[in-house]
């Protein structure tokens, strides 16, 4: 879309390769082509790679259920983990799958499989069941794995050397990323969602069942250092952190900034649709909000603050 109008530049309409998918994995920018992935509730989903500017298909790549992760960019291969469990690189060039695994075995594409990070050249991959893999970037041959207590059930995410993952039992657990040993567990108010975000030295964690709280964890030590809860659900399940503020959208249908070093309130507005999405330009000074009903919205929020 044109980012001032709105206009759509191009469509694909992913009914031309069986039932229409859905998107849960964020799209990947390559120079000029953009990668998404999609997937679907039954059959085939695709990963895609589009001309950015054009929309022109330049592969696809099917896997069962599709993809609802976000795809890692490690070294020159795309790096995707299928609704199955499936790991696979990919050439960003032709499409060809260059290395395959799955090294939790085959999985039940629900409940979902949480997106992976990359480090050093490793792969960071969590099954649906109970397991961290460190996977070699190259090969995709398991380095370690690791048993947790509970079912994975956020995004992976890098905090320093470590890897972080919330698990169903309402624990944070940090894993030493070269060894695999679990180096700390942090018990929560109630079970861990969506996907952390690490901006030194915070860790913005959602958390929830009837209510919904939006943490600030010391990155390293786990321990709170601000709340702010909304009474149903934060439904942006990856925070916005940047500048000063941190903003999340709620199933009440509002926007709300946040300080992000004390969780002073900055602001809350309606905005008509339940938020699912969030973008923000390069100057900061603009705000894409992208709704589970479809529409997409765009806000300004004048000059940023530093933090």
């Amino acid at each position: 879309m044109d980012r001032t109008t709105g206009t759509p530049a191009w469509r694909y309409d992913t009914r031309a390769d069986g039932e229409a998918a859905q998107f849960h994995g964020e799209p990947l920018l390559i120079g000029d082509a953009i990668v998404v992935p999609s997937d679907t509730d039954r059959g085939d989903g695709h990963l895609y790679c589009f001309d950015a500017k054009t929309g022109e298909v330049r592969w696809k790549v099917s896997f069962g259920h599709g993809i609802a992760t976000t795809p890692l960019l490690v070294s020159d291969r795309i790096v995707v983990v299928s609704a199955e469990g499936e790991v696979a690189a990919i050439d960003p060039k032709t499409g060809n799958v260059v290395w395959k695994v799955s090294p939790a075995g085959a999985l039940k594409p629900l409940p979902y499989v949480f997106s992976p990070v990359t480090a050093r050249g490793r792969i960071f991959v969590a099954d649906n069941i109970g397991k961290v893999f460190s996977l070699d970037g190259s090969n995709g041959k398991t380095v370690w794995s690791t048993a947790l207590a509970g079912r994975p059930n956020t995004s992976l995410t890098l905090v320093d050397n470590a890897i972080v993952v919330g698990t169903s039992d309402g624990f944070l657990n940090w894993i030493d990323a070269a060894s695999g040993t679990i180096a700390q567990r942090v018990r929560l108010t109630s079970f861990p969602y969506g996907t952390p975000i690490f901006r030194p030295p915070l860790l913005f964690v959602l958390a929830g069942e009837s209510k919904s709280k939006l943490l600030a964890l010391d990155a390293k030590s786990g321990a709170v250092r601000w709340e702010q809860e909304t009474p149903k659900e934060w439904t942006t399940y990856r925070p916005l952190v940047f500048g000063s503020v941190v903003i999340v959208g709620t199933q009440d249908k509002d926007l709300c900034a946040f300080n992000r070093s004390d969780g002073t309130r900055r602001w809350c507005r309606p905005v008509g649709q339940i938020p699912r999405g969030l973008g923000v330009s390069a100057a900061g000074d603009t705000l894409y909000v992208g709704s589970l009903s479809g529409k997409v919205q765009v806000y300004r929020l004048g000059k940023p603050d530093v933090e």
